[in-house]
């Protein structure tokens, strides 16, 4: 295995269908983006504006600017995606309008950011590759804050095993050589009027060692060209269905 970089994506692809990792990451065949993930880069986008430059200013800008910096990003995503007959984008551009004002609005005035979408690259010994990232925001207290945007409001049972935010905890412990002060995902839930879910969440020792551990197992695998079609629940929207298909044909 060549040295390589390995990153919750790229984790998460893996574990969900090591022939989907195959085509995406090895082949590195083109795919749209769905409509919610398309949504979520351009609301992360507008958000880390405001932040960023919050670091400095410790204002926050007007939310006519955020709204507008999250129109240019959605203006660059809509021509990356597959919209289905019953996704428009202007009505979804409209939606992502709707829960950055509400966020900027609400959230955004109680949070200093300390740090803003920093890059970190970890290194491990004997291991052929290095695991490489970006904390979303971590605030004036050592709270690490990750963003997201979904139609459904994460489980207690799916944020204790958050990947993102295992590996943002361990990141900071390496990088920062402390523990963070906390852990919060900000989930803004898709619902006709937008809402904001803060849920805190814990990482200890053995979850880091857990997650180590895991992510030696995935690297393994792609070192020995394990790639095989994993069926589940993405499978019908997933864009590598023709050459899954073929797969066994090869």
């Amino acid at each position: 295995m060549e040295q390589r970089h390995l990153s919750v994506s790229q984790v998460k692809t893996y574990l969900l269908c090591p022939l989907k990792y195959f085509y995406r990451y090895v082949q590195r065949l083109p795919a749209p983006k769905s409509p919610e993930l398309a949504l979520g880069t351009a609301v992360h986008s507008a958000l880390e504006v405001n932040f960023a430059q919050k670091v400095q200013s410790r204002e926050d800008l007007p939310i006519g600017q955020v709204t507008d910096a999250f129109s240019d990003a959605w203006k660059t995503q809509v021509p990356e995606t597959a919209f289905d007959q019953e996704e428009k984008p202007g009505q979804i551009k409209d939606e992502g309008v709707r829960i950055v004002g509400h966020y900027h609005s609400t959230v955004s005035p109680a949070i200093q950011p300390q740090r803003v979408e920093e890059k970190f690259e970890l290194a491990f010994e004997n291991a052929p590759y290095t695991f490489v990232g970006r904390i979303d925001l971590v605030d004036s207290g050592g709270l690490i804050i990750d963003h997201k945007t979904t139609k459904r409001a994460p489980t207690p049972e799916q944020v204790r095993q958050d990947f993102q935010l295992t590996a943002y905890s361990l990141a900071h412990r390496l990088t920062q050589g402390q523990p963070e002060a906390g852990l919060r995902l900000d989930v803004m839930v898709r619902t006709k009027t937008p809402k904001v879910l803060h849920l805190p969440a814990v990482r200890a020792p053995r979850d880091h060692v857990r997650f180590l551990k895991l992510l030696g197992h995935v690297a393994k695998g792609i070192q020995s060209d394990l790639f095989y079609p994993n069926p589940n629940f993405t499978c019908p929207s997933c864009p590598y269905r023709k050459q899954c298909d073929a797969w066994q044909d090869v």
